[in-house]
């Protein structure tokens, strides 16, 4: 489903971060990351290209209201995936960000990453 799609990982919890890459390589996607902070995640976009990223709200660091930026910025897709709610100012800054609550199903998270990477061409 995500086939050669470069998938960026912002989870600060090792146990999830580990689920969710093997959830990206099992549906034939290359998982970047993961990363813990937003600091992380910044420097990964630096020298990575990604296709769809995968979001935490709560990071190690703080909100992820940079990395987020960052994304929305370059015009990649973010999809959100969190145990907690969106913070009032990113939902008001990205109503359409699409949000998954932990704990998720797999199938449901692929499936939506995999519609997210048609909506745009792969990265070069």
């Amino acid at each position: 489903m995500l086939t050669g799609r470069r998938v960026l990982i912002v989870e600060d919890e090792v146990l999830i971060a580990f689920e969710l890459c093997d959830l990206v390589a099992d549906a034939e996607g290359v998982a970047i990351g993961p990363a813990r902070t937003n600091r992380e995640a910044l420097a990964l976009l630096d020298r990575e290209r990604v296709d769809v990223a995968l979001l935490d709200l709560n990071l190690a660091d703080g909100e992820a209201t940079p990395t987020a930026e960052r994304l929305v910025g370059c015009g990649v897709p973010v999809l959100i995936c969190t145990g907690g709610v969106m913070p009032r100012a990113m939902r008001s800054l990205w109503p359409h960000l699409p949000v998954h609550h932990k704990p998720v199903k797999g199938e449901d998270l692929i499936r939506t990453l995999a519609e997210l990477c048609a909506e745009r061409p792969a990265a070069s």
